[in-house]
């Protein structure tokens, strides 16, 4: 098995017919499908190797057929999701048997000003801080490297290189030893993904898989990244 792929549709799907049609194109294994919540059930009703997810916590995700929640992702951050709202969230979706995505990542002024460490130090300690409060023993948590300067929908975008995401990635795992978090931890890359640039991020054994955007939704690069991460 290679790395897994997250597939963050985003809000770029506007009907239930575009949504199945998606997820019955793009519906394998080692995939993890994250369509607009309305149309969660219908495209669990359609899909049999994929697995699914939701692009925000929510009391019915796993009802509804999720597996995974995304926490903390940059659009909802930017929209009012504070550290404290993630951390409830992630407690949330561990409490309901989801295994969260937690998203962390610096902007560019925060990177060009040299606290990247720290903006990401805090949104780790921050984001797990509820889980001491669950009876819950190491639960699995994915942790998505997002830098906020590298996503698709930022008119001046640059490329995160491989090297630059496994030492912010190999930062996050020293943070998680330094700060004794009981969590079982796995980790991704996210930011401009493309099957044009994905082959960096699968050599190298530091990162578990990625988080795409932009092109989730056109399923033939999909495919096509996801071709690339099976026989990594």
């Amino acid at each position: 098995m290679g790395k897994i792929i997250f597939a963050n549709w985003k809000n770029k799907i506007k009907t239930e017919a575009e949504a199945v049609a998606l997820a019955q194109a793009t519906d394998a294994k080692g995939l993890v499908l994250f369509p607009p919540h309305v149309f969660l059930r219908e495209v669990a009703a359609v899909v049999k190797h994929a697995e699914l997810g939701v692009q925000d916590y929510a009391p019915d995700a796993k009802s509804a057929g999720a597996r995974y929640a995304l926490v903390g992702h940059a659009d909802r951050r930017t929209v009012g999701d504070t550290d404290g709202i993630v951390a409830e969230k992630l407690a949330l979706a561990v409490t309901d048997g989801l295994i969260p995505v937690l998203c962390v990542g610096e902007s560019r002024a925060e990177r060009d000003s040299g606290v990247t460490n720290g903006v990401l130090k805090r949104q780790i300690k921050e984001g797990l801080s509820r889980l001491a409060e669950l009876s819950i023993e190491n639960p699995l948590v994915y942790f998505a490297y997002e830098p906020l300067w590298a996503i698709s929908n930022s008119a001046d975008a640059e490329q995160c290189s491989p090297e630059t995401a496994v030492h912010r990635i190999t930062y996050i795992k020293e943070q998680l030893l330094h700060l004794s978090y009981g969590v079982t931890a796995k980790y991704l890359y996210g930011g401009s993904v493309t099957s044009k640039n994905v082959g960096g991020y699968l050599h190298t054994k530091d990162i578990d898989g990625l988080l795409v955007g932009a092109v989730s939704v056109i399923h033939k690069e999909l495919k096509k990244i996801w071709h690339l991460a099976s026989k990594s």
